[in-house]
């Protein structure tokens, strides 16, 4: 009678045990491939463009206000070379820029201003 009581007593130690354990090892394969949907759903998808337009003048301190195909468009930037050069740039001022389009958010932001705009 004394074994079976010490047996039963050993094996629910026994199977606490394994219990808190295998609750420890933060192994769950389910949750590892649900971090992996969210990070791929949180990445925004971003289309860059290269476009040619006329400076008109600037919204703010991160936003420009440019023609593009006759139409005045508001980019934002955020890089300090883009923001020096708009700063000292007339209103009517050829660019080529390039630009990052979120198309989950439509949010339009000038990455890069070129020297000269293209020809032709």
């Amino acid at each position: 009678m004394k074994i079976k009581k010490y047996m039963s007593v050993l094996l629910v130690m026994l199977l606490a045990c394994g219990l808190m354990l295998g609750g420890c090892t933060g192994d769950n394969p389910q949750q590892g491939e649900q971090q992996n949907q969210e990070e791929q759903i949180e990445q925004p998808q971003v289309e860059t463009l290269t476009l040619t337009g006329e400076f008109q003048g600037l919204a703010d301190g991160h936003s420009a206000e440019i023609l593009v195909d006759g139409e005045p468009q508001v980019y934002q930037f955020f890089d300090e070379v883009v923001t020096s050069a708009f700063d000292t740039m007339e209103s009517g001022t050829q660019i080529q820029f390039d630009v990052e389009i979120d198309t989950e958010t439509d949010a339009k932001t000038i990455v890069k201003l070129y020297d000269a705009p293209a020809q032709g």
